[in-house]
């Protein structure tokens, strides 16, 4: 990946007034608050006109796979240390190297700075932004976190409405502080990684969004939790389904649907038995009070999120642009 070439990422858009698109593993290389830092919606908004994509340490899923209607003459280049990325890419140009190696050099070789295409960056940013208020509670949600996240907080996702939606809904400012189980779309993986994360760098916050389907993958974890002082902070959002199976069922079923509905526990009187501080908050305002006090507490909190199946929009639209999901 190019995680460990953010700086020469960034070098190399400002020369070239590029965006730089990263849909998950790659948020942050350029920070979301930068005018070239783009979300996989701001991204697709220059799709249609982009002449060359250069990848640098991607699998280029976005331009592969999710993006439609490749434009015509589109030329790629793809920087990678692993040399099967060029073929299974079928790169214009492959440049087997190292990502901050391979960054440095081509930003050398493209000549002067163009001209500075910041004001109209931002104000493209912005308005795509405007749009997210259609997927409903999920962006508020999200905001609520990263307002009380500091910025080298990491947050950690997980496979559910309101982890999709993070993509390109939750504001990412640094590399390696998004943790995504990546293109594997692994159920349940949100909240052990996080006690990983926490163990890692026990000095920094650390916040695992999960559905409740996902948590209770692992809700025994809670217990590694208490009895290791991992501090992680849970949001676990409970609609008492398996979401994102449900209305696909619905979607290509006639309005059928078996097997999604759960039966679940108190989210937050499971967490007070195993030891951890448990919390409910059901506002975006409620989930702010409820961080300040989980992260104040020193302790492993999980803060339980009632809410509705199906309150808001796909987020889809804005991962695959035009799919039958969208």
């Amino acid at each position: 990946g190019a995680r460990h070439a953010a700086a020469e990422v960034r070098a190399l858009a400002e020369r070239l007034q590029a965006p730089v698109v990263a849909f998950r593993g790659g948020r942050g290389i350029v920070g979301d608050d930068h005018p070239l830092g783009f979300t996989c919606a701001a991204g697709f908004e220059r799709w249609a006109e982009t002449d060359v994509v250069i990848g640098i340490g991607s699998r280029l899923e976005l331009s592969w796979f999710r993006w439609p209607d490749k434009p015509p003459g589109l030329k790629t280049i793809l920087l990678d240390i692993d040399p099967r990325q060029a073929t299974r890419l079928e790169a214009d140009v492959a440049v087997i190297a190292d990502a901050a190696d391979a960054t440095a050099a081509l930003t050398e070789a493209a000549g002067p700075a163009r001209p500075d295409r910041t004001a109209e960056f931002t104000a493209l940013k912005a308005e795509v932004a405007q749009r997210f208020t259609d997927v409903g509670p999920e962006l508020e949600y999200l905001r609520a976190i990263r307002d009380v996240l500091p910025r080298d907080g990491f947050f950690v996702e997980e496979i559910c409405q309101v982890g999709f939606a993070s993509y390109f809904g939750f504001e990412v400012y640094a590399p390696r502080t998004f943790i995504t189980c990546g293109h594997q779309g692994t159920l349940g993986f949100g909240y052990p990684t996080a006690l990983g994360v926490q163990a890692a760098f026990p000095g920094r916050p650390v916040v695992s969004v999960a559905g409740d389907g996902g948590f209770m993958f692992a809700a025994q974890e809670l217990a590694t939790a208490v009895q290791y002082g991992l501090n992680v902070v849970a949001v676990v959002f409970d609609n008492g389904f398996y979401g994102n199976v449900h209305l696909d069922q619905e979607r290509l079923f006639e309005g059928r649907a078996l097997g999604g509905r759960l039966r679940n526990p108190d989210f937050a009187r499971l967490a007070e038995t195993f030891g951890a501080l448990g919390l409910t908050a059901r506002s975006p305002d409620d989930l702010r009070t409820a961080l300040d006090k989980a992260f104040a507490s020193g302790r492993p909190a999980l803060v339980h999120v009632p809410c509705e199946l199906g309150t808001g929009a796909s987020p889809w639209k804005y991962l695959m642009p035009k799919s039958d999901r969208s």
